[in-house]
């Protein structure tokens, strides 16, 4: 009934993620009193802790349902604890696989409260703040509409992006673009589709929310390159008191993420890091030449496509000429003959 699933886990789950936890709170765990304890499996004990972190978690518990909500929950957790005391029963918690299991889900876990714990911290939009941003982006509230979209991805790499963008300028449809894209074995991914405003990337919705019905349009997002048609649209205005809710949680999250992004780059700036063995030049490094080996192959691709073209183009232009100096022959021959036999017949 309610949205916890600890029962339903797989086995090997519930050992690492208790064996985690335990983990974790064991250098701060403080003695358990017993009017704490509300079940006891085989002498491990369950605590109404246990019990009230769960229930936080649960979603759609109201006063009512709260005793069952409750009975749902110890349930759980003593199915866990019988689980757990099979896995110790057989040394699963000595398990290499476990192990660095376990030690992998630590490091996540505390990696995480300590974001979330710089996010958490930072100040509440104001709602002047809130109502600004209403006001500064149009194309998300008052303006919004909802799109009819035909487009065409391109990746990053993608070679002579300038041919591509004058291509775009000049075509009158998306079919147009498609087929010049195949003839140069440019590998791209169609789609179409009915979006609204707050759906689409927030890079490139000004752009198109400049454009009418009918218009298509060379885009640049953070990932790849678009090539959008709104062949249709529809105003769906979003009025100031519907939209500062979700403003408010929007304006939380991106002042969390931006500081938590900044943390991140004071941290970095600060630590002594040092890569080897084949991670050596550390992340950018192998990063640019990561890039460098997928824009090669792309360009190589292209230019194996192009000579191919070539190569097919020069072979039916040499079939041609040669089926002409066949046919010319032969209508030489045949003029021959007629020349031969008016010569014979006088």
């Amino acid at each position: 009934m309610f949205q916890q699933r600890i029962n339903k886990r797989p086995f090997a789950t519930l050992v690492i993620a208790s064996a985690v936890l335990l983990a974790i709170a064991g250098c701060s765990k403080k003695e358990v009193t017993s009017t704490q304890v509300v079940a006891s499996v085989d002498g491990e004990e369950i605590s109404v802790h246990q019990v009230n972190a769960m229930l936080g978690k649960a979603r759609g518990v109201t006063q009512e349902t709260l005793p069952l909500a409750k009975a749902e929950i110890l349930g759980s957790l003593v199915d866990q604890q019988l689980a757990i005391n099979m896995a110790m029963s057989k040394k699963l918690d000595r398990s290499p696989e476990i192990v660095a299991a376990i030690e992998t889900a630590k490091r996540e876990i505390l990696a995480r409260a300590a974001l979330e714990q710089i996010a958490s911290a930072q100040p509440k939009p104001t709602e002047e703040e809130a109502k600004k941003y209403y006001a500064d982006n149009p194309a998300l509230f008052s303006e919004r509409r909802i799109y009819n979209l035909q487009e065409i991805t391109l990746g990053k790499a993608t070679p002579n992006l300038d041919q591509v963008r004058a291509r775009v300028a000049s075509a009158k449809s998306m079919e147009e673009i498609a087929a010049w894209l195949k003839e140069r074995n440019i590998n791209f991914a169609p789609n179409s589709g009915t979006r609204s405003a707050e759906q689409l990337p927030l890079e490139i919705l000004p752009k198109l929310h400049a454009m009418k019905d009918g218009q298509i349009a060379f885009l640049e997002s953070k990932d790849n390159f678009l090539v959008m048609r709104v062949a249709g649209s529809q105003q769906q205005p979003v009025s100031e008191a519907q939209a500062l809710p979700a403003i408010n949680v929007f304006l939380t999250n991106l002042r969390g993420g931006d500081a938590i992004k900044a943390a991140k780059a004071e941290m970095k700036a600060k630590a002594k890091i040092e890569y080897f063995g084949e991670f050596a030049g550390g992340e950018a490094a192998l990063k640019a030449k990561a890039q460098a080996e997928a824009d090669a192959a792309a360009q190589a691709k292209a230019k194996a496509a192009e000579d191919a073209k070539a190569s097919a183009d020069a072979a039916a232009k040499l079939k041609a000429e040669e089926q002409a100096a066949a046919q010319a022959e032969q209508e030489a021959r045949a003029k021959a003959r007629d020349a031969a036999r008016a010569q014979g017949g006088k």
